[in-house]
C-alpha cells in the first residue's frame, strides 16, 4: 500500500468526523448545538433547478416530510423509450418515496442525504441526493439506452445506465449582466452513437453581457481555437426553464452524422455563498427522421454529444482557502468524496472512506499559470511528477477534471459539505 495514501486517509479521518461534531458549540459547560448542513426540512416549494451527467436540464423537489420526491425533465437527449431516439424524455416527470441514509459516517451527514426510492436501475446501486444549504447534488433516474441507427449510421449499443449525476440550485441568477465574466470550464461529455465515447472539457469561457461568448478549447477537435460554438445567450434566463439557451452548440468530438451542429446548451447559474456557480449542460440531439425536424432540423443526423461541465472565474485561489471536504458523483457513477487540506487532496469513497483501495491521493499546485486553476498530480500514478489534473472552485462548489488516462478522462463535482 503506498504511504502517501496512508497518509492522506489519515488526513480525511478528523475531516469526515469532524462533519458529526458539535458545529456551532455552546456557552459554558452547557449542551453542544449541532450546526446543521441542510435545511431541517424541505417541501416542493423548494426547487432545485440544475444538470445531469446526461446532458439534461432538470428540476428535483424533495418533501422530507412525506418523504417524497419528484423530478421534472425540461430538457433531454435520453430516449423516452429503449430502441429509439426520439421522442426524449423532456416535458416527463418522476415521483417516488425518500429514505433517510444511514450508511454515511456521521449523523450530520446522514441527516442530509437521501435515497431516492424507484430512481435507480440497479438495486445494488442506489440513486442518492446529497442537500446542503442552497444546493442538493447526488444522482437522478437512469435509463437503458439502444438504436440501431439509420443505413448502419448512429447506432448505439444496448447500454444501462443505473443513474446519472446531478447538480441543482434553489436559488439561481437570471440575468447574463451579473454572470458576464471570463472563466475556466472543466467538464466531461459521452457520445452514445460512437459508443459512449468519453470526451474530457477543458476551455475559457467569456461571456458578454449582450450574449456573445467566446469558447477557447485545450483539448478535442477545437484544441487551439477561440470561437462562439453556439448562438447568443439570452440576456434573460428563460422564466419556464430557469437557464440560458445557446443553440447549434459545437462539441467537444466531431458529430457521428451531422454538417453542422444540432445540440443544445442549457446554462444553469447557481447562487451559493455570494458567488455564482454556472453549470453548462450540452444536451444532444439526433433524428432519424426526414419529415419532422428536432430542434428545426430534418434528419437522418446524429449530434448526440452530452454532457455536462463547470464554470469557475479566472480568479488566482489561494492555498488553504478551499480547505475541506466536498461530496457529488463522478463520470465512473461512483459516490466521491473529495478532501481537501493544503496542497493535498484525497478522493474517497463516502460510504467505504476508510478502505485506501478506493481512495486516489493527489498533490495540488497552486502556482496557477491559469488563475484559478489547481493543477493536480496523482500520487503513485504511472504519470510520476507530471500534473495530470485540474481543479476549479466557485461558490463552495468543486469541479475536477483529470486526463492520467487521456483515453479515458475523469470527472466530478463535489459541493462543499464542511
Amino acid at each position: 500500500m503506498n504511504w502517501r495514501i496512508i497518509s492522506a486517509l489519515a488526513l480525511c479521518a478528523p475531516l469526515l468526523g469532524a462533519c458529526g461534531g458539535g458545529g456551532g458549540g455552546s456557552n459554558g459547560d452547557g449542551p453542544m448545538t449541532e450546526t446543521r448542513l441542510c435545511p431541517a426540512s424541505l417541501d416542493y416549494g423548494t426547487v432545485f433547478t440544475g444538470g445531469g451527467g446526461d446532458g439534461e436540464l432538470v428540476k428535483l423537489q424533495l418533501d422530507t416530510i412525506k418523504m417524497t420526491w419528484q423530478i421534472s425533465y425540461i430538457e433531454s437527449p435520453i430516449p423516452a423509450t429503449t430502441g429509439t431516439v426520439t421522442p426524449t424524455r423532456a416535458g416527463e416527470t418522476a415521483s417516488g418515496t425518500l429514505t433517510q441514509e444511514t450508511q454515511l459516517p456521521t449523523n450530520k451527514l446522514n441527516q442530509c442525504a437521501f435515497r431516492l426510492n424507484g430512481a435507480s436501475l440497479d438495486a445494488s446501486r442506489p440513486a442518492r441526493i446529497f442537500v446542503g444549504e442552497g444546493v442538493a447534488g447526488g444522482t437522478i433516474p437512469g435509463a437503458e439506452i439502444s438504436f440501431g441507427g439509420v443505413l448502419g449510421v448512429g447506432a448505439v449499443p444496448d447500454t444501462t445506465f443505473p443513474y446519472y449525476p446531478f447538480i441543482g440550485f434553489s436559488s439561481i441568477e437570471t440575468s447574463l449582466a451579473n454572470v458576464a465574466g471570463t472563466y475556466n470550464q472543466v467538464g466531461y461529455h459521452q457520445v452514445p452513437s460512437q459508443n459512449f465515447a468519453p470526451v474530457a472539457v477543458d476551455s475559457k469561457i467569456t461571456i458578454d453581457k449582450d450574449g456573445t461568448w467566446t469558447e477557447c478549447d485545450n483539448t478535442g477537435v477545437n484544441a487551439g481555437t477561440c470561437q462562439q460554438p453556439g448562438g447568443n445567450f439570452p440576456v434573460t434566463a428563460d422564466s419556464s426553464t430557469g437557464a440560458f439557451e445557446t443553440d447549434n452548440f459545437a462539441g467537444q468530438a466531431k458529430p457521428t452524422s451531422a454538417t453542422t451542429p444540432k445540440a443544445r446548451g442549457y446554462m444553469i447559474v447557481g447562487k451559493l455563498k455570494g458567488q455564482l456557480v454556472p453549470i453548462l449542460v450540452r444536451t444532444g440531439a439526433a433524428n432519424p427522421s426526414a419529415t419532422t425536424p428536432v430542434n428545426g432540423s430534418l434528419g437522418p443526423y446524429a449530434d448526440d454529444e452530452s454532457g455536462i461541465s463547470i464554470l469557475a472565474p479566472q480568479t488566482a485561489t489561494a492555498v488553504n482557502a478551499q480547505n475541506g471536504e466536498y461530496i457529488g458523483v463522478d463520470s465512473q457513477f461512483d459516490y466521491r468524496t473529495t478532501a481537501l487540506e493544503g496542497a493535498e487532496a484525497t478522493l474517497l469513497d463516502p460510504f467505504n472512506a476508510s478502505q485506501a483501495a478506493l481512495a486516489t491521493a493527489l498533490n495540488l499546485d497552486f502556482a496557477q499559470t491559469v488563475p484559478g486553476v489547481v493543477t493536480t498530480t496523482q500520487v503513485g500514478a504511472s504519470t510520476g511528477t507530471k500534473p495530470t489534473g485540474k481543479m476549479i472552485f466557485t461558490g463552495g462548489v468543486l469541479g475536477y477534471l483529470d486526463m492520467t488516462d487521456a483515453a479515458s478522462p475523469y470527472f466530478t463535482i463535489g459541493a462543499f459539505v464542511q
